[in-house]
């Protein structure tokens, strides 16, 4: 399992990538060190380990491909697969408590659908709500074997330079987690790394990108995967 250190690794990571973003709601530094110590919410969790609950507003426009320039004339982004699947909102009911299935099944259909496997994706937005469910669902969507999400992270595989960067956004823990806006503004974020709009926290050479959010502790799970037109 996933150690108190390497938990506090995802906050610090993520929250690094908030200090790039001028539209995350806290865009501060932070240690190992300060995670660790950091208010005691529902063990082993703390409070640094959380999203903070944000007002915020996200918005896009999705039309037909052959309309898009009438809307911008910026590259149009297209979806190119996406996926959805569900699983008992009681937890006791799984089939196991450290695995996410929704997560891979919405995953598998995505990446069937856009006829690509994981290693073609170049970065990806994830619902991080805690530390734990960025390890979790980096798992579940087929970038690390399980139980190797937490090292991988350690390792700066899940940085933006690293081999799957997951939440150039500073994810929901630094960007914030407006709820209902919450999966509109992953998709945001994926389409300015795929135009080359992301400033410093620009992942190189972005061509396909990738959306996962969830709710219900993972009871739902929706995919999408994107790619410049």
């Amino acid at each position: 399992g996933a150690t108190r250190d390497q938990l506090s690794a995802v906050a610090v990571k993520n929250h690094d990538n908030g200090l790039n973003n001028p539209n995350a709601q806290y865009q501060m530094k932070l240690t190992v060190q300060q995670v660790n110590e950091s208010v005691m919410v529902a063990d082993p969790l703390r409070i640094l380990d959380c999203s903070p609950i944000t007002d915020g507003a996200a918005a896009l426009i999705l039309c037909p491909l052959n309309r898009a320039k009438e809307f911008s004339d910026k590259p149009p982004i297209k979806i190119i697969g996406c996926g959805m699947a569900t699983d008992s909102i009681a937890l006791h009911d799984r089939r196991n408590l450290t695995s996410l299935d929704a997560v891979r099944i919405s995953a598998e259909q995505a990446l069937k659908m856009a006829g690509k496997t994981i290693n073609d994706i170049n970065v990806t937005e994830v619902h991080d709500c805690f530390t734990i469910a960025e390890i979790i669902v980096s798992e579940a969507l087929g970038m690390f074997p399980a139980g190797k999400g937490a090292l991988a992270c350690v390792n700066g595989e899940t940085r933006i330079e690293g081999k799957f960067p997951i939440n150039a956004s500073g994810g929901l823990k630094s960007k914030g987690h407006p709820v209902g806006a919450t999966g509109v503004a992953q998709a945001i974020e994926i389409v300015h790394q795929l135009r080359g709009e992301a400033g410093k926290r620009q992942v190189k050479n972005a061509k396909v990108g990738m959306t996962q959010n969830m709710g219900g502790s993972g009871g739902s799970s929706v995919v999408h995967i994107m790619e410049v037109a």
